[in-house]
């Protein structure tokens, strides 16, 4: 195994993992996004969406590039791993575009500033796969 495909199987393990941790517990979820259920007693819940988004839908689009990664090509797993690997970086830009354009809405920068290399981070590593794929091409045109 090509240490790109390892340190992208890794990542997105990573990533389904989160996703499995807020499907089974979406207080713990709410802690890490620092989102909170709506506070209006007249409409409970808010749980749902932790479920949802920061469970299901991490653990399912994580796994399925995992098991892509781990069943066919490194070309066709690098493809079906890039959407999720932008998608982190997606998140890193946009939290430092907060970091500067939201300045007197955020409460305080908190983890802000560790979050956005951590997520350029996870999707670089996701992306790592990618590397594979150059050195293929690199090799048949030599």
């Amino acid at each position: 195994m090509h240490y790109g495909q390892i340190i992208s199987c890794i990542a997105l393990a990573s990533g389904a993992a989160m996703g499995l941790g807020a499907l089974i517990s979406p207080r713990w979820a709410s802690g890490v996004v620092r989102l909170v259920e709506d506070p209006d007693p007249a409409r409970p819940g808010g749980y749902s969406e932790f479920r949802a988004t920061y469970g299901g839908l991490f653990l399912m689009a994580h796994l399925s590039a995992l098991l892509i990664a781990l069943n066919l090509p490194a070309i066709y797993a690098g493809f079906a791993a890039l959407p999720l690997a932008l998608g982190w970086i997606g998140a890193g830009i946009g939290r430092l575009i907060s970091l500067f354009a939201d300045r007197d809405r955020n409460r305080a920068q908190g983890l802000i500033p560790v979050w956005i290399p951590l997520e350029i981070i996870i999707g670089l590593a996701i992306g790592a796969n990618l590397v594979q794929i150059y050195d293929i091409i690199r090799t048949f045109t030599k």
